[in-house]
This record gives structure tokens, C-alpha cells and sequence, in this order.
């Protein structure tokens, strides 16, 4: 595996950036990754969302992988892969959007929600599987699929907070997608985001196994 793939794994815990945080991105991720945070995924459908992949890619990629969210095209893609992005992730599994990103190097989370979509997702070479949304399945649901699937590298996303991603983890998880959990609006009244990188350790202990 390559060494995106490797950062991800080595903290198990994908931060969604999604909104506008003005301007405070890369001092937020520089908080995160003193908490212990390997994976910062930026929401296509935020605001200059492509320009702040390229600068997060251009100051932290050696120790954060830095990707994109809401990925719906293979055209996208394409602009996040020149932007300096290192992985894809989307709400949905389309076969166009994983194989341009597997041709660009980038590593591939598609979005799926049945075993069949989440076959479908690995098959078209998805290295892992964003499960979503995740806060209707819960950890008895990656259990359940695991028994038969249990060489698919699952990452819940949605409604996850420390203790549930405990749950997950224990569930057979791979790694958890966490966003206003860890970043909600509150999180711009800490000037020093001192609370955002305990919140980063906290989402981090909990899933070392």
C-alpha cells in the first residue's frame, strides 16, 4: 500500500472539513495532528474547497494525508489530483469515480450502505469503504456484514463520537470518518483550538488497538 494508505491506517480517524471555517484551516489541521490525527478530508461542496487541498496538501501532506470529500465525478477527481489531494472519498459508490482515482494514484473511499454496494465498491478496486450513513446501521451492523465480508476495510461515517468509534473498532472497523463531532461551529470560539486537538486525541485513543 502506498503511503496515503498508510497514514490513514496509522491513525484510523478521517476529520471532515466541510463549511467555512474562516480562513482557520490549516491552523485547525496543525491542532488535529498534534492530537494525533493522520486524515483530513475537505468537502468539495465548501467554500474554494480546491484551494484549500492544494495549501493543507502543500504544508502537511508528509505527516496527514489530506483528500476530498463529496467527490461525485471522475472530473473531480481529477481537480482534486491536481490540486495536490492524496485521497478520494464519496457519498456513493460509482464505478467512474473509483477507477480515475485508482488511475491518479489516489487511494478510493467510495460511500456504501448494502453489501451488495459495498462488494460492488471493492471490486471496482475501492481500497476502503466508507459506510454511510452510518448513525442508521450502528457497530451491530459492520459485525453483521464483517462475518461474511471480513477482508473489506470499512469506515463508518456519521454520528460517530469517541466512545462509538470504540464500538466500531471492536465491530471490525477499519477507520471512522468523524466531522461535527470533532469540528462543529463551536470549535472557532477556542482561538488556540486547544479543545479541537483533545477532541483529536480523544477520537485517536480510541481507535488504537
Amino acid at each position: 500500500m502506498n503511503q496515503t494508505f498508510t497514514q490513514i491506517e496509522q491513525g484510523r480517524v478521517v476529520a471532515i472539513l466541510r463549511g467555512d471555517f474562516g480562513g482557520r484551516e490549516q491552523e485547525m489541521v496543525a491542532a488535529m495532528i498534534e492530537g494525533g490525527l493522520t486524515a483530513v478530508e475537505v468537502t468539495l461542496n465548501s467554500p474554494d474547497a480546491l484551494n484549500k487541498i492544494k495549501q493543507l496538501a502543500a504544508r502537511f501532506s508528509a505527516r496527514c494525508a489530506i483528500g476530498a470529500g463529496t467527490v461525485l465525478t471522475p472530473q473531480e477527481v481529477q481537480q482534486v489530483a491536481e490540486a495536490g489531494g492524496q485521497f478520494i472519498v464519496s457519498p456513493n459508490c460509482d464505478v467512474s469515480v473509483i477507477q480515475e482515482s485508482k488511475a491518479r494514484g489516489l487511494v478510493s473511499l467510495p460511500g456504501a450502505f448494502t453489501p451488495t454496494e459495498i462488494v460492488a465498491a471493492v471490486n471496482a478496486g475501492a481500497d476502503a469503504v466508507k459506510l454511510f450513513p452510518a448513525t442508521s446501521l450502528g457497530p451491530g451492523y459492520v459485525k453483521a456484514v464483517r462475518a461474511p465480508l471480513n477482508n473489506v476495510r470499512l469506515v463508518p461515517t456519521g454520528g460517530v463520537t469517541p466512545e462509538v468509534a470504540r464500538e466500531y473498532l471492536a465491530a471490525g472497523a477499519w477507520a471512522v470518518g468523524v466531522g461535527s463531532e470533532l469540528l462543529g461551529k463551536d470549535i472557532l470560539a477556542d482561538t488556540t483550538f486547544t479543545t479541537l486537538q483533545a477532541r483529536a486525541a480523544a477520537f485517536v485513543a480510541a481507535m488504537k488497538k
